[in-house]
This record gives C-alpha cells, structure tokens and sequence, in this order.
C-alpha cells in the first residue's frame, strides 16, 4: 500500500556501537557451557515435552524452501533462526515487529501508516514469503493462529528467489494437519478491552491416516492506550494434507482475513527532534478514519520422490488484498506547537502475488559421493499493485496546534471535504524468473564444498497516474553462491560463505531517470552446534554486506519523490543466538547482534565514512522459561535496542535506546491451560520511527500491557 509518506530519508550517522547486552550475553555463554551436563541427562529429557517455549522440537524441521538445501538447519551455511508456534504462543507475540525485537539481526522499522510492521535483517529490508514462495510486500499483519512457525534466513537469497534484499527474508510456514494436530479453544483478554476467540478443529479423513484436514477460525478487537484506537480482525483457515501413495505427498491450504484499524502515523517532533509535549496517548487523526484490509490466500505443494535419489518438488502461491479507508497526519511540528495535517483517501491499493516453484534435488551417493546431492529450481514471481487515492481539501486550513488538544485537531480532520485537491494513482508490474542450480559436495568426511548459480530476468514497470509506462527492469542478472563448511566432531558445524543479491528499484532520480538496481554482496563465518538430542541449537556469525545504489530521498517534484542511489554502504556485524531446552523444563531463547552500518563510496565525498542512521548498533534479547513439575509454568523475557541517530551531523536528537522486560506464568491441567502474559513490566517511555526521518515524528511503543488466557484441547 502507498504510505502517507514515501519520502524516506536514509540519512547517515557515526557512532561507535556499545555491548550492553549482559543478560543474553550471558545466558548464551551459560548454554554453551550447559551442553556437556546435559548430554548426560538426554535419556531423561527425551521422556517428555516441556510445553512453553518447545524452540527445540523445530531443529530438524526442512529448511529447504528458503535455503533450497535439503540439509538439517546446523549444516546450512548461513544464520536462520526459527521461531516456533509455542514460543509465538507463550510470548503473546502479535506482530512481526514483536518477532524481530526477540530475534538477533532483525530490527522491528516501525510501522507506517498503521498497517503492517517493516522488518529489517543486517540492516536492510527483508523480503517475505509463504511456504518457500516469494510474496513481496505485506499490506497487512499476519495472524500468528495459521502459522506454524517462521524462519528467519538472514543475509543474500537471490540464488534461490533471483531478485532479493540483501539482509534475507522471513519465511511464514503455513499450518498443516497430521496424527498430532490438536483441536483448541481459547479465549484470552486483556488491557484496552481487548478479547479473542480463537478455533481449531483437526482430524483425519481416512482409517488410514493419510488424509488430514485443519479448520481455523478467529476473530479479535481491541482498543489501545491511544485516544480514538481501536482494531478488529477476523481469520478463516482451512488446510488439508494427505499422502497421495507412497513417496507422493500433497497439500493445500487458503484463507481469508479481514483487518480493520484506526489510521494512525506518529506524533511529529519538534524541529531538533524532541518528542512533542504530549502524553502517549496523544492522538493525531479522526476516530473516524479507518483502514480496511481483506486479504485471501492459497498454497499448496506437491512432492514426488521420485527414488532414493532423485525427488521433485512443486509449489504455488496466491495472495491477494486490498487496502481501503481514510488515512489522517500531521508532520512539522514547531516550537510554537503549530504543525500541518493532511488527509489520504485511499481508495484502492490491490496487491496481487503469484509464485509458482519447481526444485529437484539428485543425491549423488549412488556415484560414490555420500552426502552430496545437486538442485535444480526454477521460480515464477508474478506481482502487481493498483493504488490509488484523493488528497481532500481542507476548507478550515491545515495548520492545527498540538496544544489544542485531541479533540480540536480531530475536528479539523473532519472538515475534509471531496472532490479533494487532487487524485493520484499510481500502478506496478514485477515478474521475475529465475533458474537457478546448487551443488553440496563431501569432499572428505570433515569437510563439504557448496557452490550455487542463478540466473534471473526481471521485468519490472511502474505507471504513475495516466501516464507511461516506465521500465525499471534492467539486464537479466547472475548471482553467485560459495560456501565450505567443517564438521570436526558430531554437532559442530564451522562454515564460511559467499553470496550475492541484486533487486531492481522503482525508484527516479531528478531528472527522471530510473536508479540502477541495487546489488549486494555478503561474506559470513559462522559456527553451528546442536545438542545430540537436537534440543539446543547454538550459532554464530560475523558478516560483511556490502550494497550498491541504495536509495535516499532527495526531494519531491510535481508531487512525485525523488532519489538518488547512495554509491556503496558497508554492514558489519556479529550475531549470537541460543535456542533450545538446557535442562529438562528450562528453555530458552537468547541472541545479541552488532550491527556496524557505513557508507563506503558515494559521490558526496562528506558522506564517505558516516553511519547510516536510524539503525541501532546493538540489540538483545532473552526470553526463558521453566515448567515445573505439576503443571506450573513462568517465563520472563528482555528486549534491548540501542538508541538511533536521527542525523548525520547531529543537528537532531537520538532516539533514546530502550529496555523491556516481559513476563508469564500459567498453569496445564488435564485439558486446560491458563495463562497470564505482562508486556513492558516496567512500563518503559520508548518511540519507533516510521519513515527514516524525524519530519513526520514518531510512534509511541505500547505501555504495560496485561492478557490472560484459557485453552480448552480436545
């Protein structure tokens, strides 16, 4: 969807980055030296399932979709983390957002115009898919009740999906039924009258056990600690899975959604970036402007193996939606309180997103190379949106005064009247295809080679109003994939890897003339280590990614932004993760990541050196948990992101960083659980940035929050 504003302003900053994350620091190394003391008690573990934060029941799952390896998660060359169903459930996670801020090298971006959370991985912008398949930009917020984990592959995947970010991509794993699917309800509420009812019935069609089918439903609403706020979501899901004969496999799963929220964008700052002399629950719109989004979707897969050798994989994917509703504003706050508003009408913003997959995977032990195979893929990525929308006129002028209060600047809002001053729309076209082939070789027992090639043509067009059609698509494109990595002992993996991305832009410089499309390239070492049991998974990674042709805003023409592509900037970093159960009952979930985000070449010479702002240098995280014997369960976690530089030169004010500390506890009996879920314990005063920029302010992060929650299975 077209944001109110898409005047992003990735201005730079210097700053050397701190270490302050003790807590996850240490809750790593404490894992780490755990592992040797639990691998004498694995027997005992293996006897049951603890039932809160169960990380470690998703280490052997296929990552293949994303990674297009078929090899155990500790043996891929490159970071991934997995957050599984029960961490989702056990933190009342809601969004994306809330993800990223429990996940080493993911950034929760904000969340423009209300609708959806922009995530970024390494710093950059991380694409999204849908059982391996590529789906663009979300317009909307995923319901966690339909998915059954996600995986989060950090750094280039054009090998796989052609056209790709840099910093990687979150994949959402669908849900699906087998033997051990269970049917629930639950109930939960919680602070600003929020409440939830959510269904699922699963079962078998066929005395067999060869046919499963999965049926969701959920509706939610809430208010919020904002004045006017408040939200609504309906879910439908239904999946079936079924082994068609032996080897042959196959499943289909669609829903529909519908999201319904209060617009709302920030609170603009004053002009040297300090927050506005308001309250969090300040609001800036009309309670009567809201943003509707239905969204239906459809996947399914078929897979073939073929012989012990040889199997084929078939997939495809169907998403559409469609955002509609009033958007009100406000951005350049001065001293004296006086700040402009707008309105956007939106009247149409269509995505439409087609994928379509093709893999084969060939083991090569029948040639007497054991545990090498080689891939085949070819991928199909078809994506349009439609937006459109009116600007209305303001009759009373659009100047207010923040120290008007809510209800004055919300009556402005409603003097909007249409036809408006204006009409915009603004149409896009992206097909990709992309071949691409891997080959994983065992050169010696300790020691596998891996080297991967695609090559990609984009086809990529935009229109703006009722004029031309403009071609973004540029030469077809080849990237590369290398890696090696050594397994010394059982369990630890040491790797170091190459690969490549490229992403044609839709973006025009002054001139009008298109920007080149960005291109990257990334270099990591890591090391990997899963428990014998495989319930502790410990990784490491240092990384180097390099991007060219970045955009930055420059300035707005005839309505119409411009940029310029930034020459080269540089992300270093490090990120540590620990995922996993230590000891019987006492899981955790711990990383910490180092980001060190800098401008290598550009043709503004004053730039070369600086540090990309508004991206922290270091966060952390650590969620942990411990079920006791006879059903009792607590948990407690911590969330840390360093302050944000808001200008390069510091002519504006950092973004303070922020600590947030989280807790639950509940209780299993027979059927039953109930759980109670506090958000921000201490209830901290935090801001997100929206757009890259101080000019339109930003959002305010939630205060404490409190749910609680009944689940009946049956």
């Amino acid at each position: 969807m077209m944001t109110n504003r898409q005047a992003i302003d990735p201005s730079y900053r210097h700053k050397r980055g701190a270490f302050p994350a003790l807590c996850a620091g240490t809750a790593f190394a404490t894992a780490l030296l755990s592992v040797p003391a639990y691998a004498q008690n694995a027997d005992e573990s293996a006897e049951g399932e603890a039932i809160v934060v169960s990380g470690y029941r998703y280490l052997s799952e296929d990552t293949s979709g994303t990674t297009g390896l078929p090899v155990p998660i500790e043996k891929v060359p490159q970071s991934i983390s997995l957050i599984s169903e029960d961490f989702l459930d056990a933190t009342d996670v809601r969004s994306l957002g809330d993800v990223a801020q429990y996940t080493p090298g993911a950034l929760f971006d904000g969340n423009p115009g209300g609708t959806s959370s922009i995530v970024k991985l390494r710093g950059f912008a991380a694409g999204n898919a849908i059982d391996g398949l590529n789906v663009g930009a979300l317009d909307f917020e995923p319901d966690f009740a339909t998915i059954e984990r996600l995986e989060i592959v950090k750094g280039p995947t054009s090998v796989v999906y052609g056209a790709a970010n840099p910093g990687g991509i979150i994949n959402q794993v669908t849900k699906g039924a087998d033997a051990g699917t269970p049917s629930h309800i639950e109930l939960l509420g919680g602070s600003w009258d929020r409440w939830r009812v959510e269904g699922q019935v699963a079962s078998g069609l066929d005395a067999a056990g060869t046919v499963h089918v999965i049926g969701i439903a959920a509706h939610e609403e809430a208010g919020s600690f904002m004045q006017r706020v408040n939200s609504a979501k309906t879910v439908l899901y239904a999946g079936i899975d079924a082994d068609l004969s032996p080897g042959l496999s196959a499943y289909l799963h669609g829903g529909y959604e519908r999201y319904r929220r209060t617009s709302f964008d920030g609170i603009p700052t004053l002009p040297d970036g300090s927050p506005a002399p308001v309250g969090r629950s300040f609001f800036i719109g009309s309670g009567d402007f809201e943003l509707v989004t239905p969204v239906a979707r459809v996947n399914g897969g078929l897979d073939w193996e073929a012989s012990d050798a040889l199997s084929v994989s078939l997939k495809v994917n169907y998403l559409r939606s469609n955002t509609t509703g009033e958007s009100g504003f406000g951005f350049g706050l001065e001293d004296n309180g006086d700040f402009f508003l707008a309105v956007n009408n939106i009247t149409k913003s269509v995505t439409k997103a087609f994928s379509a997959g093709l893999s084969t995977v060939y083991k090569l032990d029948d040639v007497g190379l054991t545990d090498s195979f080689i891939t085949v893929a070819a991928n199909y990525q078809h994506y349009d949106t439609k937006q459109a929308g009116t600007i209305p006129d303001m009759p009373q002028g659009d100047v207010a005064n923040i120290f008007d209060g809510v209800d004055a600047i919300e009556a402005l809002f409603n003097t909007r009247t249409y036809p408006g001053i204006f009409d915009y729309s603004l149409n896009r076209r992206l097909r990709y295809f992309t071949l691409s082939s891997q080959a994983s070789i065992k050169v010696a027992e300790p020691l596998t080679l891996l080297g991967g090639i695609s090559w990609a043509k984009p086809d990529v067009s935009k229109q703006s109003g009722a004029g031309p059609w403009q071609d973004f698509s540029g030469d077809s494109q080849t990237s590369l994939r290398l890696a090696a990595t050594l397994e010394p002992i059982a369990g630890l993996n040491l790797y170091a890897s190459y690969s490549e991305s490229f992403q044609p832009q839709l973006f025009i410089d002054a001139a009008g003339d298109v920007l080149p499309p960005l291109s990257g390239e990334q270099y990591e070492v890591g090391v990997k280590y899963v428990s014998p049991d495989r319930r502790l998974l410990l990784t490491g990674a240092i990384f180097d990614v390099r991007q060219a042709n970045q955009a930055r805003y420059d300035q707005t023409i005839d309505l119409i932004d411009r940029y310029v592509p930034v020459g080269k900037v540089r992300h270093r970093g490090l990120e540590l993760q620990a995922v996993g159960e230590i000891v019987k009952g006492w899981q955790v979930n711990a990383g910490l990541a180092i980001l060190d985000p800098t401008i290598r070449k550009d043709d503004d010479a004053t730039l070369i050196g600086k540090t990309v702002t508004f991206l922290p240098k270091s966060t952390a995280s650590l969620y942990t948990s411990y079920a006791f014997g006879g059903g009792a369960f607590v948990g407690g976690g911590v969330r840390y992101v360093d302050s944000v530089k808001t200008d390069i030169d510091r002519t504006t004010r950092d973004l303070p960083s922020y600590v947030l500390a989280d807790a639950s506890a509940g209780y299993d009996f027979d059927r039953f659980r109930v759980q109670v879920n506090v958000k921000n314990i201490f209830d901290k005063h935090y801001f997100v940035n929206n757009y890259q920029t101080l000019f339109y302010g930003n959002v305010v992060g939630e205060p404490r929050s409190v749910t609680v929650s009944l689940r009946a299975n049956f």
